[in-house]
């Protein structure tokens, strides 16, 4: 059986790498080959040191940081993950391969969707959606319709948000399966086989453990940092362009930290979706700067799931958890494995096959 995946493709941002990896190597349990599609404008890779830009960057060495990071995570998509570049239009593969799978990650949000991600290029009884997510609550009115056509198209639809199943049952009067994300069907003992840890991470500074902070911008809230000092542990900020070794780290490096990190402090999804695979404490601060609101539907979602929606701050960041460090997955332990016997029967039955346990 020939697969062919089609996702977000970005090289620089964790939780696209990651889930990308979890899907492939998930389909690569029920075929012998599978291939991601970089398709429309993700064809090729230009590494920010090609585009060297101050007046766009900033500065010179944001941009040579950029660059060292990027091309770590195109080396990791190199080595785990089969990826055809040289497309002609989509519609000239239809008949390459037996199922086309579009997910997980934002592959139907608005603003990130690029024709093809409806796989409408294939015959409809190859399409199978794995955990899409839109990741907004309401679709501009101008495209409902469009979705609406496209969505229904598919016979097997599946979707990681309950926002985004109630949005889709909603414009198309059927409401889709919702399912893990892909992260989560792997188990930590595969994840660990691909971790490693960075060289810089020196036992001296680093041996009684760390509070690993993972903020988009780079910049912790305040609360973060007070946490850290209660807890009398060092930080490790992610994405801190005022440190190279931080900044660059690469995909298997960042699991390693996530696994061995004393807390973590995010407001990212797959930063706190790793959390709860390697069971470490975490805090999830729901950030609502201004203008720039951050929505945490898919968050909301996952904590209530494993039940560990209290491990979240307010908008306001005030701090709801007296023992930041104690922790129950006893949920999650309970919840795991029903709802990844659910995505495997999902896969299972859109791909007529079953799975190869090993």
């Amino acid at each position: 059986m020939r697969i062919a995946m089609l996702t977000v493709n970005v090289y620089d941002n964790y939780g696209n790498a990651l889930q990308k990896y979890a899907l492939y190597r998930t389909l690569k349990k029920f075929a012998d080959f599978v291939e991601v599609l970089r398709h429309h404008e993700a064809k090729t890779f230009t590494p920010y040191a090609l585009e060297l830009s101050p007046d766009y960057f900033g500065n010179v060495r944001e941009a040579a940081f950029k660059c060292v990071r990027e091309n770590k995570f195109k080396d990791f998509d190199d080595l785990n993950i089969r990826t055809r570049f040289d497309l002609p239009y989509l519609e000239d593969l239809a008949d390459e391969y037996d199922f086309f799978v579009v997910g997980s990650d934002q592959v139907w949000n608005p603003d990130l969707c690029v024709p093809g991600n409806f796989l409408e290029f294939a015959p409809q009884e190859k399409r199978i959606a794995y955990a899409a997510s839109i990741a907004v609550p309401e679709l501009p009115p101008n495209i409902v319709d469009y979705y609406r056509e496209k969505i229904s198209a598919i016979p097997h639809v599946s979707v990681r948000e309950s926002e985004g199943a109630d949005l889709i049952e909603k414009i198309t009067g059927k409401r889709p399966i919702q399912l893990l994300d892909p992260v989560f069907l792997l188990d930590a003992d595969e994840w660990r086989k691909i971790a490693k840890p960075p060289r810089w991470l020196r036992k001296k500074i680093y041996g009684n453990g760390y509070l690993l902070s993972y903020f988009f911008n780079g910049n912790p809230p305040e609360e973060v940092l007070t946490l850290a000092a209660d807890l009398n542990l060092p930080v490790v900020n992610m994405l801190d362009l005022d440190n190279f070794d931080h900044y660059i780290t690469g995909v298997e490096e960042f699991l390693y930290l996530v696994d061995h990190a004393a807390c973590l402090c995010t407001q990212s999804f797959h930063g706190t979706a790793f959390a709860m695979i390697f069971k470490r404490p975490f805090v999830v601060y729901k950030i609502q700067r201004g203008q720039m609101v951050q929505r945490f539907s898919r968050l909301d979602s996952l904590l209530e799931l494993f039940g560990l929606s209290d491990r979240a701050t307010d908008t306001d960041l005030k701090l709801k958890i007296d023992s930041p460090l104690n922790i129950d997955f006893a949920r999650r332990d309970e919840v795991l494995p029903i709802e990844q016997a659910r995505a495997f029967k999902f896969l299972s039955e859109a791909l007529g096959v079953t799975r190869d346990e090993d």
